[in-house]
């Protein structure tokens, strides 16, 4: 399984600041978001992907460390929810997933994570049209650019929860367009973690790895939280997934990455 770091690191205030402290410590691939914040820290100026000086500037640091972009993640929550009924709202989340799909295209990323909504409180088939719709057409961009868009499961009360769910919003999708991005700490607060992996898993084209209580998104790293680690190993294996992984979330306390690719795998039972 080939690790995947964020672009960030605590203490770095800008993106082009944190690459090459993320070299230094072994990272050699990550994930990058066109918004911010990222684990609670709210940084406005971390990285303009809009800005071309800013992106000129990432490509240099990129091709100095030998870090390479795995994966773009468009923005997400309230204001760019893709299922809103608000015209809005609903325009914006369509701009900002063609923005992320522009920036991977720049940086060579392969990827694009996207969620299907925010909290949805009322009118779920009708957003679930709405995002399906927005898919289909988002697909087909992507593909034009050799880009592949990854949906992810979410935490109850978002669309894309339960598996049923992912697969109901990219039905009737090309093939190799769209798949499936499969967020572990989302799927242990569902109370159903095997069942979700074993369902997600042999379509995933990437993974989120994180841990948490089973109740709260609380990006832990894993060994921290409840998700049983060596099963999710096993599974990965016996489904014969061969998706790359980010860990999404901070490294331990007082570590620097090299230390917790060890912890990482220490938890896989490796």
């Amino acid at each position: 399984m080939e690790i995947v770091c964020p672009a960030w690191y605590p203490g770095a205030e800008t993106l082009i600041e944190a690459i090459p402290i993320l070299a230094d410590q072994g990272v050699t691939s990550v994930e990058i978001c066109t918004d911010y914040p990222r684990f609670g820290i709210y940084c406005p100026d971390y990285f303009d992907h809009r800005n071309a000086y800013e992106v000129e500037s990432l490509m240099a640091e990129l091709c100095a460390s030998g870090i390479r972009v795995n994966s773009i993640h468009a923005p997400f929550g309230r204001k760019y929810d893709i299922s809103s009924q608000c015209d809005e709202v609903h325009e914006c989340g369509v701009d900002a997933l063609i923005e992320s799909i522009e920036l991977a295209n720049v940086t060579g990323a392969k990827i694009v994570v996207v969620h299907a909504s925010d909290v949805v409180s009322d009118g779920v088939c009708k957003r679930m049209d709405r995002a399906r719709g927005v898919l289909r057409e988002m697909a087909v961009v992507a593909e034009e650019t050799g880009v592949t868009i990854a949906v992810e499961n979410l935490p109850p009360g978002y669309l894309g929860h339960t598996p049923e769910e992912i697969f109901k919003l990219i039905d009737g999708i090309k093939p190799g367009s769209v798949g499936v991005c499969f967020d572990s700490g989302h799927a242990n607060m569902s109370g159903q973690f095997d069942e979700y992996a074993r369902a997600l898993l042999p379509h995933a084209i990437f993974i989120h790895l994180h841990d948490n209580d089973g109740n709260h998104d609380q990006h832990q790293f894993p060994g921290e939280g409840t998700i049983d680690w060596p099963l999710f190993a096993k599974l990965y294996n016996r489904l014969d997934c061969k998706a790359r992984a980010l860990l999404e979330c901070a490294p331990p306390t007082d570590i620097v990455w090299n230390a917790a690719f060890q912890r990482f795998r220490k938890a896989l039972g490796d």
